[in-house]
């Protein structure tokens, strides 16, 4: 089914009852992936971008989005400066910078500030910006952190690669850990 199909589809199905209350998930994690090719991130963004301006007011549905990548670059920006870390990347290397970077934004310091982002009442989480946040920080992180934040209020992460139901494919090269919390929404079905 071509991307643009599957995005008419999610529209309508994010605004029924059943996906807002969470029904027919029994006791599971209220965690949806929507994967798509990633050459098709910018259709994405701005099919994301109108749904959370227009879901509000046309169905009161109150969508908030979260971009793992400003995430973690406002993150950064409290902690350590351009300067330093541009001076820190000349003396260190990339990989070394890195690796100080994933130590700042470890999973429980991102659930931390996710958890200050959701004190407001909502209806369903967005987690966008994976592709780009990657790799100082991987999805399946994430969500293996978030569980006690979201409660039972559907969370939809935006993954541009591969979900299987199983396994996560960034980019369709990248495979990450088995992740088995989380329900293909919108599968590419004919």
């Amino acid at each position: 089914m071509q991307l643009e199909k599957r995005l008419e589809l999610f529209k309508e199905r994010i605004k029924t009852t059943d996906f807002l209350e969470c029904k027919g998930l029994g006791n599971e994690i209220p965690y949806w992936i929507f994967d798509f090719e990633p050459e098709k991130e910018l259709l994405v963004r701005e099919t994301v971008e109108k749904i959370v301006s227009t879901f509000e007011s046309r169905h009161s549905i109150k969508i908030i989005e979260i971009n793992l990548y400003e995430l973690c670059l406002e993150l950064l920006a409290r902690k350590l400066s351009d300067e330093k870390i541009s001076q820190f990347e000349e003396k260190k290397g990339s990989d070394t910078l890195l690796e100080k970077i994933r130590l700042i934004l470890k999973p429980d310091v991102i659930k931390k500030e996710i958890a200050g982002i959701l004190q407001d009442d909502y209806n369903i989480v967005f987690l966008t910006g994976v592709g780009t946040a990657w790799p100082i920080i991987r999805a399946h992180s994430v969500l293996n952190n978030l569980h006690s934040v979201t409660g039972k209020k559907p969370l939809v992460i935006f993954y541009p690669g591969k979900f299987s139901g199983l396994d996560l494919s960034l980019f369709g090269v990248f495979k990450n850990k088995n992740y088995y919390r989380a329900f293909p929404l919108m599968p590419d079905v004919k």
